[in-house]
């Protein structure tokens, strides 16, 4: 059998080694190819008389070393079936940079895909040197990998192009091997029918595939819209059907969504909604729509519940959290007390809760700081969210840290198979309280501080890093900044935990609330007991340094023990009854004071507490004034002596001019014991 030569001239070393390799396959050994490429070193002079060359730029090149009279074949080339499942798998109307070894020849490559009929991509042939397009984060290069801009996140390389039938036709006719013809023939159409059977076989994956996602879509209880970028409906499920009233034959597919859904408050939301749900009703029915966007598709997909089903899972929800004990128990309906120190403080506790920044809550032992922590998370828009606490100083540091960050399996000996899940993971999309931070290690202090700074988490023995979403509140009896001063404390953990503050006063400060307490302390126990006027007094006189949670321990004992419905004064602790406070006021508050006496000062006081609340000075001339719409009229001298009487006591100050008289923490007491007793 004759054999025959050609050269074959590439652009690249790749394309050089590719297209000979095909020339093989389809000729084996009735063909003997030279091949050169532009970016090797190219011989003096060709001396072949049949010179193929891969593009119009590889023809350029070869003019001064070709032989006189030799034919030279610019190839046509297509892409290589084997990796055209690439493009085939990327969504429809995607911007994608075609890039090759020149302008030309991406436009070269676009036209031959667009010939195969992969149509669904949006090309843009790539100059070299020139900027990429804004919104283009894909590229597709036939082997020209590294021509590919740094800019481009997303490369797709479909293999050096291929030389097409025309050429392999062409390079038979000019080596007279027509009678070859249907031998290489047969061998070329081998491989298109490959590439038609690859083709065919993604598709009926592809529609498998779809009927299967479908199916599984159909099988949620939630109706599903997606949307494509057109604002065509792309996939809707049997549920989805239902809701909107339509056959279940009928395919929405295809079709603009407002033409469907005929509710254009819906399908506004749908497509341009900026919250991530929102309540509509939707043919007569109450719905809550959740929707999110795939960014890389530009689908918006849209899964909708009826109110009944929304609430049911909230319900659920909150009933498995709280079998598992991961709810906070209180609110601030909880917090009793009239006193304006403890209402200010609730004032605040319920502008910190609408905050997600952790806040600091510090206060005596037994004033209620987790009370206060429960309820933050309560009034917070985490409230549907987990809630745990812990106290750090009742564990040891190795356990506490378990706790606090979970671990991994065979982190140590007794350890959980499969690891488990610390109280940060646990309190995710929630609020953890880190009760009596002041005790924590200073390795554990670094931990926690890595958590607020980078709101991840690191289990015990694992590497993983693990994101969440906890609010950290925090409560402490100790000085923090006094620990920070001797070293015992990170300052950067301290002013990382008291973003927000929150000071919980001491009872002896509120003391007016103590007759309120006792009566709601005695209503929790079930009795109907009353408190005897001279054990209330001697309560009232006792500094209480365990605070409210002493209060209601003393109480729960005096339940105990009293005979009868009533608390005696020999019921008492005798502990309460050895240290009585110490008065703060003078010997004044010893005069007995007349019904008429209570009445003026309550007067007095209201007068200066609101003229105070306002802003205004509160002066004897304005107190007089004011005091001639009521049943006792005063003069400014009466008033004067009045609050000389209440500047001694403790209970005002008085200023000059613009200053004004200020009601005092002693005053408001004095008030509130004033309006107990004119109830």
């Amino acid at each position: 059998m004759n054999t025959y030569r050609i050269t074959l001239l590439a652009g690249s070393s790749q394309t050089k080694t590719i297209l000979s390799k095909q020339l093989k396959q389809l000729f084996g050994d009735i063909l003997t190819v030279d091949a050169f490429a532009i970016d090797e070193e190219l011989p003096s002079s060709l001396n072949s008389r049949t010179v193929i060359v891969s593009s119009m730029q590889a023809k350029k090149e070869i003019p001064a070393i070709l032989l006189s009279g030799a034919s030279v074949i610019v190839a046509n080339r297509m892409p290589d079936h084997q990796h055209l499942d690439k493009l085939l798998a990327i969504p429809a109307e995607t911007k994608a940079l075609v890039v090759n070894d020149s302008y030309q020849s991406a436009q070269d490559t676009i036209s031959t895909l667009t010939q195969l009929g992969i149509t669904h991509i949006e090309y843009i042939p790539y100059q070299k040197g020139h900027p990429v397009p804004s919104g283009i984060s894909l590229a597709i290069s036939p082997g020209e990998m590294d021509s590919v801009p740094e800019t481009v996140q997303d490369k797709i390389d479909i293999g050096v192009r291929l030389l097409d039938y025309s050429t392999i036709f062409e390079i038979l006719y000019s080596l007279n091997m027509t009678d070859l013809a249907e031998m290489i023939s047969q061998r070329y159409l081998r491989n298109l029918i490959s590439l038609h059977q690859d083709l065919l076989l993604a598709e009926v994956t592809a529609n498998k595939l779809r009927l299967h996602l479908q199916h599984v879509v159909d099988a949620v209880d939630d109706s599903v819209i997606a949307v494509s970028k057109d604002h065509t409906i792309s996939v809707l499920n049997d549920g989805a059907k239902m809701l909107l009233n339509l056959e279940e034959e009928y395919s929405p597919v295809g079709k603009p969504l407002q033409e469907i859904l005929q509710d254009d408050a819906v399908a506004n939301f749908i497509l341009h909604g900026e919250e991530e749900n929102e309540f509509h009703t939707l043919n007569g029915i109450d719905v809550m729509i959740h929707r999110y966007v795939l960014e890389t598709e530009g689908t918006c997909v849209a899964t909708i519940k009826t109110v009944r089903q929304a609430i049911e899972i909230e319900q659920s929800a909150r009933k498995e959290l709280a079998q598992n004990g991961l709810v906070a128990k209180y609110t601030f309906e909880h917090i009793k007390g009239r006193h304006p120190l403890i209402q200010d403080v609730v004032k605040i506790a319920k502008k910190l809760a609408m905050s997600e920044l952790p806040v600091l809550i510090q206060g005596a032992t037994g004033t209620g700081k987790e009370l206060f922590a429960h309820s933050i998370h309560t009034y917070s828009s985490r409230k549907n969210g987990p809630f745990l606490a812990v106290n750090c100083s009742a564990l040891p540091e190795t356990l506490l840290e378990s706790e606090l960050f979970g671990y991994e399996e065979g982190t140590f000996t007794g350890a959980q198979k499969g690891g488990r899940k610390g109280l940060f993971e646990l309190a995710n999309g929630g609020t953890i309280f880190l009760d009596e931070i002041g005790d924590i290690s200073q390795s554990l202090q670094a931990r926690l501080l890595r958590v607020l700074q980078e709101k991840e988490i690191r289990r015990t023995g694992g590497h993983k890093l693990i994101p969440i979403d906890t609010r950290v509140i925090s409560a402490t009896n100790n000085n923090l900044l006094e620990k920070v001063s001797h070293q015992e404390f990170r300052a950067d953990l301290y002013y990382r935990l008291n973003v927000l503050s929150l000071q919980i006063p001491e009872l002896k400060d509120r003391k007016s609330d103590i007759p309120l307490l006792i009566q709601h302390f005695i209503e929790l126990s079930g009795r109907m007991v009353r408190v005897d006027p001279a054990a209330e007094k001697a309560l009232l006189q006792y500094d209480w340094p365990g605070n409210i949670r002493e209060l209601k321990n003393s109480i729960d004992y005096m339940l105990a023990v009293c005979d009868g419905r009533t608390i005696q004064l020999h019921d008492i602790p005798n502990r309460h009854l050895e240290k009585p406070a110490k008065k703060k006021t003078s010997k004044t508050n010893d005069i007995q004071l007349t019904v008429m006496d209570k009445e003026q000062y309550l007067f007095i006081l209201q007068s200066i507490n609101k003229a105070n609340e306002e802003g205004e000075p509160a002066s004897r001339r304005m107190i007089a004034e004011m005091s001639k719409t009521t049943r006792i009229p005063l003069t400014a001298q009466q008033v004067r002596h009045r609050l000389d009487f209440l500047e001694k006591s403790h209970y005002v100050t008085k200023g000059r001019g613009r200053a004004g008289t200020k009601i005092t923490v002693e005053g408001l007491d004095f008030l509130n014991s004033l309006t107990d007793y004119m109830q």
